[in-house]
């Protein structure tokens, strides 16, 4: 099968091979089309060095759960024949939902490309339009942020969101380029996929915030958040994500899916809604010249 490859230029509806998303990000990009199956990844250059990744902030490179075992293979062998020396390639949680189980990728993935397993955390809705009922601990901690006077709100702004955002990824030592990530969530935020909350204390004082994307009609992804850190921001972000997840129902979803982290702690936080793991591939290419360097300043890819 032919791979069509369109650079720097998207039509496509899917959050991360949009326009507002790709034209966004802050690097160049290639759309690269198969049949019916669609993914985005940006090229740009590190320290001499050519990339092909996962665009910027996107949690994956929107491969499609539909998308055959020849497409696939002719997307990933496109892939493996382009110049890059490093390639870092995020797919889709491969939940039950999804045709591309994980071993479906571990069968249907050339050896040029080595695998490396993570996971994200989900909540698999059914039934009614109800509010979703979550584990007991978490119930509690909700009617202790009501009591507190903690109030969740869904809102067309994403300025909270941007700003707390920033705020705990730099609490965490996690380098990023504000610019750029105010200027990508800027743009998606006018977006019909997107929406935000904000958690204010009795002052009226945003403690936490988050952003969550419409992946697709049944899919509804927590993609960044932050929080003040107080007394009450655990509970602030609590009563956060559960009106999240009844938000996200509302709107169709059937699935609530965390994003993942490689945070033993935020994890458990997660699997502690009830939210169960589902595994997530990378697909990593480093070639043999460059790994000595990559296994120094870039030791979780291997």
């Amino acid at each position: 099968m032919n791979v069509k490859v369109i650079d720097n230029q998207s039509s496509q509806t899917h959050p991360f091979l949009s326009p507002s998303w790709l034209n966004n990000c802050g690097t160049p990009y290639s759309v690269f089309e198969v049949g019916t199956t669609k993914v985005a990844l940006s090229r740009f250059t590190s320290k001499g060095v050519k990339i092909l990744a996962t665009p910027p902030w996107a949690l994956d490179c929107g491969l499609s759960p539909s998308c055959s075992k020849e497409e696939y293979k002719a997307l990933v062998k496109s892939w493996i024949d382009r110049n890059e020396s490093l390639k870092i390639i995020d797919l889709p949680p491969s939940g039950k939902e999804s045709e591309i189980s994980a071993d479906w990728i571990k069968h249907n993935t050339p050896k040029g490309f080595r695998i490396q397993w993570k996971h994200t955390r989900q909540i698999h809705f059914s039934g009614d339009l109800d509010d979703v009922k979550l584990p007991s601990n978490r119930e509690k901690q909700i009617r202790r942020a009501s009591r507190e006077g903690i109030v969740c709100t869904t809102v067309d702004s994403w300025s909270e969101v941007i700003s707390l955002h920033q705020e705990s990824r730099e609490r965490k030592g996690i380098l990023t380029n504000y610019d750029k990530l105010e200027k990508l969530l800027t743009s998606i935020s006018s977006e019909e996929y997107c929406f935000a909350i904000e958690a204010r204390n009795n002052d009226g004082e945003c403690i936490a915030s988050g952003g969550f994307i419409m992946v697709n009609r049944s899919t509804c992804l927590y993609s960044f958040g932050g929080q003040k850190r107080s007394k009450l921001s655990g509970f602030a972000s609590v009563a956060l994500l559960a009106h999240a997840i009844n938000e996200a129902r509302s709107r169709g979803a059937s699935i609530f899916d965390f994003g993942g982290s490689s945070d033993p702690g935020v994890d458990i936080f997660y699997k502690e809604f009830g939210a169960e793991s589902i595994p997530k591939a990378r697909l990593i290419q480093i070639r043999w010249w460059l790994k000595p360097f990559v296994r120094f300043m870039r030791p979780d890819l291997f």
